[in-house]
């Protein structure tokens, strides 16, 4: 919910935001000294802030106040144009992106705006344009005129491909089905799978079968996975919310892709094996190649489609991660239907573990919480005519697959939550 007061100081919400967000900046301030970390800065070698769930409370604490003291003092039309607005600010980042500028801009050295140009294959004008757009964001410096280097924002996108994948996954086949969002519900307003979404509307394909047909998008929505876990702490949640060392045997995942998460997993939990399945072999091929010596006997890989029975049998687990949230609700069904013959032929205590988007209940989030979740949701709609569900609606769907399926424990909700589910016999 958000931070506004309810008794505001000598008649003044603004005043008693701005005392809010003093004290909670305090609070963030005695947090960093008190764990030894520094504090942050614009400068390019500061450090990022800490990822730790106490922190992470901290920070979302002064995040709704700061929000709350914007919006009252600009107003609602201040705000309304800076949403109109906001595609063309994209626009910046994703010329950024794919003329590289990210990584043609060296650390620790300025390069002339002439030479960036020349080296991205970009006219002398568009390419200061797009790149001051970019500074207004804190994103590259321009310390004197007409010389471009690193701020300690753009860095993060000179030296980390997944990164750099996800945004401009997000950027560019994803913003593009956006923006014919309006044309596609009018088309079908009241069907919504991944014939019949704007995805589909805009490139002419499913984006299941996009990929299939580009194969340079293909590899880069692999790395661009990987990145968004790291984006949004979630491979963390997954590693620190299950007691994953209370298994003993193969962990199954389904729809697993390249297999970053096993990777993960297998690293952290070395008692464990993996089996990375996927119904395309690009995702698995593109999987093989990340593998690393240390892990490489405990990970394999199986083609396997979700929507037909499972062959795998005697599982330590099954875990079927942001799998769900990609279909439409009867094909979800479909899904857990077919998670049951792996399930009844091990053992009664093997959990299926769905790892996705688990929203709350309306209201019950601080605003720009549930808007984070609901910024998901709505790429659900525009990627895959789905959605991110409740608990309850989980719920609903897993009984709809099978009557004998109880979620014995929510581990986690938000941006990634845990549910561990038992088929019980």
């Amino acid at each position: 919910m958000s931070n506004q007061p309810t008794s505001p100081k000598n008649g003044s919400t603004l005043l008693a935001l701005a005392e809010n967000i003093h004290t909670q900046t305090e609070s963030i301030i005695a947090y960093l000294r008190a764990n030894n970390l520094s504090e942050p800065t614009f400068d390019v070698d500061s450090s990022p802030p800490p990822a730790t769930p106490a922190y992470v409370v901290l920070q979302s604490n002064l995040r709704g106040s700061l929000e709350d003291l914007q919006r009252l003092v600009e107003g609602p039309t201040a705000f309304l144009r800076s949403v109109s607005v906001l595609g063309f600010e994209l626009a910046a980042f994703q010329i950024a992106l794919e003329f590289d500028f990210f990584t043609i801009v060296q650390p620790g050295h300025e390069i002339s705006v002439d030479e960036l140009a020349e080296k991205a294959g970009l006219d002398v004008d568009r390419t200061k344009r797009t790149i001051r757009m970019l500074i207004t964001h804190r994103f590259f410096q321009e310390n004197r005129p007409g010389w471009i280097s690193h701020s300690s924002s753009s860095i993060v996108l000179f030296d980390d491909l997944e990164i750099r994948s996800a945004v401009l996954h997000c950027l560019d086949e994803m913003l593009k089905a956006a923006a014919d969002s309006n044309v596609s519900l009018k088309a079908a307003p009241h069907e919504s799978d991944s014939e019949h979404c704007p995805f589909k509307t805009r490139h002419g394909h499913s984006i299941f079968n996009y990929y299939t047909h580009h194969p340079k998008q293909a590899a880069r929505f692999s790395q661009a996975m990987a990145g968004v876990s790291r984006m949004g702490r979630e491979v963390g949640q997954l590693r620190d919310c299950f007691p994953w060392n209370d298994l003993d045997g193969t962990v199954v995942d389904v729809g697993g892709g390249s297999g970053h998460v096993s990777m993960m997993l297998a690293g952290l939990f070395p008692r464990l094996r993996f089996v990375v399945q996927d119904g395309s072999t690009a995702m698995l091929a593109e999987g093989q190649k990340l593998l690393t010596d240390d892990i490489r006997d405990r990970i394999s890989f199986s083609q396997q489609n979700f929507f037909q029975p499972q062959t795998y049998r005697n599982a330590a687990a099954f875990l079927l991660r942001q799998c769900a949230h990609n279909w439409c609700d009867s094909d979800v069904i479909t899904m857990f239907k077919c998670l049951v013959p792996g399930l009844e032929g091990s053992d009664p205590n093997t959990p299926l573990l769905i790892n996705d988007i688990v929203l709350p209940e309306p209201g019950t989030w601080a605003r720009h919480a549930e808007r984070a979740v609901r910024d998901l949701d709505m790429l659900m709609l525009v990627g895959f005519g789905s959605k991110e569900r409740t608990a309850a609606e989980f719920d609903a769907l897993l009984k709809a697959a099978d009557s004998r399926y109880v979620i014995r424990n929510v581990h986690a909700t938000g941006p990634m939550g845990l549910l561990e589910v038992y088929l019980e016999r």
